[in-house]
């Protein structure tokens, strides 16, 4: 009899310890799930609010959305306001060692963005022109190019870049030098060397631009003539661009900063060849503008190094932000105009508009006593 008393109290003792412990295990396991997310949302915020960036990949969410430029910042609105069309120089056997690594870095910055070659590529989207490769075919190649673009891009866009396809290009900072000017005005930029060209000439491989004006003078007065731009099948670009823009009355602007220091640059930045440069070395240890916009002979590997050091990589305490835009300028020359060409010597003179005032009334003479 007091056995079976004892069992029925000893059964409701465990199913009360089995209760006990469930909750038990249900507080603990509550604890732990709320201690997680807590510390989740803290290394969110301990990385939102650090200056180092992560070191490790984020995925990011399916209804995120990149794109280039970012809305809140100057380089937006340059990018809309200073419309570039980059014309990038390749050939069939560097498709795939260079210009592709070109469309995967700098050229995403560029308005837009298109390769010429003598082979298509589906990849590239490449302008496939009936013209032969190499260094001493670079003038016919650059010519039939530029007149590609005028005819399918010149309404689209204000500026007109070439570059070759071992050509690194900050756009940011070309764009910051372009916006003090109009498109309209007839001038370029780029590396003055000075050889060849009594002027001196740009270097190609270091990139120039062209205004919207001096791509239209260039194509009606200059390429439709050739006792001004010679229209052989053979030739070197930069030294034939650079004779050919001198004798349409377009000069070269002056690209360099506001310390001398030259901005497109015709060597790598881990090389320092200034040899042929048309502006002299300047007296400090610095070789290139802080504000640099091209760099020469660059590889695929270095492409993607200069992205990661200029974009992506930033020092505690350093802030290299540029949060201002050159002063406009003006240039005052001989009359010109889209269908107008005066063969006169120009004269350029850079002036602020701030800083234009009206020329003062010559006074008499006092007479001597």
């Amino acid at each position: 009899m007091t056995k079976m008393v004892v069992r029925p109290h000893r059964k409701r003792l465990e199913l009360i310890l089995m209760v006990l412990i469930g909750m038990a295990w249900g507080i603990l396991l509550s604890a732990l799930t709320k201690r997680d997310r807590w510390q989740y949302h803290g290394d969110q915020l301990k990385e939102e609010s650090s200056p180092f960036p992560s070191s490790h990949r984020n995925t990011p969410s399916p209804t995120t959305t990149t794109t280039y430029p970012p809305p809140d910042i100057l380089a937006s609105r340059l990018f809309n306001e200073t419309r570039v069309l980059c014309m990038v120089m390749t050939s069939p056997k560097n498709h795939q060692s260079r210009a592709i690594h070109i469309q995967r870095t700098w050229g995403k910055r560029c308005n837009k963005v298109i390769f010429m070659s003598s082979k298509a590529d589906k990849e590239l989207g490449s302008v496939v022109l009936n013209v032969r490769e190499g260094y001493s075919n670079s003038w016919p190649k650059t010519r039939v190019s530029l007149e590609y673009v005028y005819k399918h891009y010149f309404d689209k866009y204000d500026w007109f870049l070439k570059a070759d396809d071992d050509t690194y290009v900050i756009m940011e900072n070309l764009r910051a030098l372009l916006h003090a000017y109009s498109p309209k005005t007839q001038v370029f930029f780029g590396d003055k060397f000075r050889t060849h060209v009594k002027e001196g000439y740009t270097s190609a491989g270091s990139a120039y631009v062209l205004s919207k004006m001096t791509l239209h003078q260039l194509i009606k007065l200059g390429f439709s003539n050739s006792s001004i731009c010679t229209n052989r099948n053979y030739g070197y670009e930069d030294v034939e661009i650079g004779r050919c823009l001198k004798a349409v009355g377009v000069v070269a602007g002056d690209s360099r900063d506001e310390q001398g220091l030259n901005r497109f640059i015709p060597f790598s930045p881990l090389n320092w060849y200034p040899l042929l440069n048309y502006t002299p070395l300047n007296a400090t240890t610095d070789c290139c503008s802080n504000t640099a916009i091209s760099f020469h002979f660059n590889n695929a590997l270095e492409f993607y190094m200069l992205d990661y050091i200029i974009y992506k990589l930033r020092i505690l305490g350093i802030n290299k932000d540029q949060d201002h835009l050159p002063t406009k300028k003006i240039i005052l020359s001989t009359k010109s105009s889209w269908s107008t060409f005066h063969t006169t010597k120009i004269e350029l003179k850079m002036v602020s508009e701030e800083n234009t005032t009206k020329p003062k009334a010559k006074t008499k003479p006092k007479p001597i006593l």
